[in-house]
């Protein structure tokens, strides 16, 4: 039988640099890959992309398109890899991404960039979130959160009713020198250790985005911060608005809006350049060039 061909797209490229940057590490620093593309007016703003669990700095059409998009709209714009990074999700210390931000943000000062907006996809959300809720960094003149999603309670769905008891085997695990034995779930598989990290809601990252908690590290957030969901979020356990409630009633930001796009997924998928170019725009009235 002859296999039926597959259609593909057409050829995708843009003009920029492949970049590699410090970050903190032990005795030696980890090399984080990237993706950097400047825009023509020197003092521009950067657009700095996080990435959520096993993605990378350039796959998904939502990188692609704050890639193509911010320079045109007057940002620049750096995409680069954290330590959660495609299989290193699956062993990842969440803490982790405090040096991974202090160096992105080293990079954007070495390039002359003097306003930094992260902008978080999934939980990049809550790396950024936690990041900014700790350094509190004058430089940073705001956060984009598309798609926050609650990792914990996503977790404890996708476990459903075995959920207490991989949490208590867990924890054992880690007690008893074991903090590696796997744990495998619906979308990802993970280290005991990691896995507590988003299952045990004693732990920062497990309570960033726990929108039934008190959401301390988002409260801590001052600078101007953009919330964004799609209408058909898949990692969603209450709907997707009503997440945006709560954070619209428990910000702290001086300056906060949230928007709910119809027919979105968590990808936002055949909407990804609209919103890259919605976002530019918001990351240019919060910091204009200058």
């Amino acid at each position: 039988m002859q296999r039926k061909r597959q259609r593909t797209g057409p050829d995708w490229s843009v003009a920029g640099e492949l970049v590699a940057f410090p970050a903190a590490a032990g005795r030696r620093p980890r090399m984080l890959d990237g993706f950097y593309r400047p825009a023509a007016a020197k003092r521009a703003p950067l657009v700095a992309f996080v990435h959520g669990m096993g993605s990378n700095f350039y796959r998904s059409g939502l990188k692609k398109a704050f890639l193509e998009t911010a320079p045109a709209r007057g940002c620049a714009v750096l995409s680069f890899n954290n330590r959660g990074a495609e299989r290193g999700t699956e062993d990842e210390n969440f803490s982790a991404c405090l040096a991974d931000l202090d160096a992105a943000l080293a990079f954007a000062r070495r390039r002359g960039h003097r306003k930094i907006v992260f902008v978080g996809h999934s939980t990049g959300c809550q790396k950024i979130a936690f990041w900014q809720a700790r350094r509190r960094h004058p430089g940073v003149a705001g956060l984009v959160l598309l798609a926050p999603a609650d990792d914990y309670a996503v977790t404890r769905q996708d476990f459903g009713a075995r959920f207490e008891a991989k949490v208590a085997w867990a924890r054992r695990q880690v007690a008893q020198g074991r903090p590696g034995a796997p744990v495998v779930g619906r979308y990802e598989r993970f280290t005991a250790a990691r896995f507590l990290s988003l299952a045990d809601p004693r732990r920062a990252e497990a309570n960033v985005f726990r929108y039934a908690g008190p959401l301390t590290q988002f409260r801590r957030v001052k600078c101007p911060v953009l919330a964004v969901f799609g209408e058909n979020e898949e990692f969603a356990a209450i709907p997707p608005a009503d997440m945006l409630a709560i954070l619209r009633r428990k910000t702290q930001s001086r300056r906060f809006a949230d928007w709910l796009i119809p027919g979105a997924d968590h990808g936002f998928h055949g909407m990804e350049t609209e919103l890259a170019e919605a976002v530019c725009r918001w990351v240019r009235e919060v910091a204009p060039c200058g």
